[in-house]
């Protein structure tokens, strides 16, 4: 997981930016009238500090909860690319015939929509290993999401062996 001190710094500037706005609004507002005014009516000095103070509150609150909103679908979709990742080599693993054989699943998820884009990377000794490999990607890919892409970036090399 990364680490969260970005958004946590984010949030501390739009809280120091806040407090100077507010220092700055009740700056602005006129000192008290000495005698109350002629026609009866309460001044608008201090409520207009008040209610840009308010709306300051409220944009920073609605820029926090996006901030926030956006950090929760960036989990969400490191997760998802995480577990088809561990699927596609799990399945990978338990095949006879490709176990020890340096193939390695990349899972990229979009922010929005499909497709998930599968990419595998290694090397096979043999044309049909390659085929197995990618027949089992997909089969895998497709019982955890049907909108998968799989990249085929697997070379066939007579000469690698199996990793112990």
């Amino acid at each position: 997981m990364k680490d969260p001190r970005p958004v946590a710094s984010i949030v501390a500037i739009l809280a120091s930016w806040l407090a100077s706005a507010l220092v700055w609004a009740q700056a602005q507002a006129p000192p008290p009238p000495v005698s109350p005014p002629a026609g009866g009516g309460a001044g608008t000095g201090g409520g207009s500090a008040l209610i840009t103070a308010v709306v300051l509150i409220a944009i920073v609150l609605v820029i926090i909860g996006g901030l926030v909103k956006m950090f929760d679908l960036k989990r969400k979709r490191e997760a998802e690319a995480v577990h088809l990742q561990a699927q596609i080599s799990d399945a990978l693993l338990r095949d006879q015939q490709l176990f020890g054989l340096p193939i390695t699943p990349t899972a990229r998820v979009p922010w929005r929509g499909s497709p998930v884009t599968v990419e595998l990377a290694g090397q096979v000794p043999t044309e049909e290993h390659r085929e197995a490999v990618l027949r089992i990607a997909r089969e895998e890919a497709s019982r955890v999401r049907p909108d998968v892409v799989i990249e085929d970036r697997v070379l066939v090399v007579p000469t690698v062996s199996r990793v112990a």
